[in-house]
């Protein structure tokens, strides 16, 4: 079975290097805000095709990352997921501040890293999660 990952980042340099980072472990798709994320997350539900992993950053117009991340969450538990269904979430941000990450920890991500993006950290970070 082949592993799908959402990249999420108004950043068309960020999506570029992430998708080139990820292309050998997975099918990769992009979206450009944290609205796009949602509908997009939900729409792979529908299809029966869920996202594996959703890398998100966190300033984004129109929906940020943390609201994104919520949204998903509340989303799962309409849904009445068994724990360990929901998707993996990897906060891919500039922002390196503790609030931030205590905030994406609270609401369910897996992991917080901080731009600029590293290959190896994020190689390390997908065998961390069981993916490689």
């Amino acid at each position: 079975m082949e592993l799908k990952f959402l990249v999420v980042d108004d950043m068309e340099v960020n999506q570029i290097l992430l998708q080139k980072i990820l292309q050998p472990f997975a099918k990769v798709d992009i979206a450009e805000n944290g609205q796009v994320c949602l509908d997009k997350y939900k729409e792979s539900l529908t299809k029966g095709k869920p996202y594996d992993v959703i890398f998100l950053d966190i300033l984004m117009p129109v929906m940020d990352g943390q609201e994104a991340l919520k949204k998903i969450r509340e989303h799962e538990s309409a849904l009445k997921m068994d724990t360990g269904q929901e998707v993996k979430v990897i906060m891919v941000t500039s922002l390196n501040d503790w609030r931030n990450a205590l905030d994406s920890f609270k609401n369910g991500v897996a992991e917080f890293v901080t731009k600029p993006i590293d290959r190896l950290k994020i190689i390390e970070l997908l065998g961390r999660l069981g993916i490689e």
